[in-house]
């Protein structure tokens, strides 16, 4: 009877299926790295701009509708390319869809970038009703 010698060690599928399965563990952290480093930026912009927003929509919603000669709103202000009060380095655009189920009540977003309008880092949506303070729309009439 001939005794089967035992051989220690791996064989070269073995080396290779082990360094295949390491790599695609590597690559699938390093993806991982880079998601959380690009929500990381994400959550920094927001922090930066949140203590800004809520005020920004107030000033919006109370001088965004240019009145006629009559003091009723007629036309949207255009927002484009203004800095953030409060936040250095950011700006916005406003841009208004109207047409939807009410006329009179238009869904507004606000773009939020750094440099270049294309390249928004945040967006915020609010309504913008058609409505005009009393006492901007008695200072209209009364010049």
């Amino acid at each position: 009877m001939i005794r089967a010698r035992r051989r220690a060690g791996f064989t070269i599928v073995e080396v290779l299926l082990a360094m295949g399965l390491f790599l695609f563990g590597i690559s699938a952290l390093l993806g991982m790295f880079q998601i959380g480093g690009g929500f990381e930026g994400s959550a920094r912009t927001h922090a930066e701009l949140a203590p800004a927003i809520e005020p920004l929509i107030e000033q919006i919603r109370e001088e965004a509708w240019l009145l006629d000669s009559f003091g009723q709103p007629s036309e949207l202000k255009v927002y484009f390319d203004e800095p953030v009060p409060g936040v250095p380095g950011f700006r916005y655009a406003l841009d208004v869809r109207t047409g939807g189920v009410d006329p009179d009540l238009p869904l507004a977003e606000l773009h939020f970038y750094r440099r270049d309008p294309e390249q928004i880092e945040a967006t915020v949506s609010f309504l913008l009703p058609r409505r005009v303070p009393t006492e901007r729309r008695l200072s209209a009439t009364t010049r």
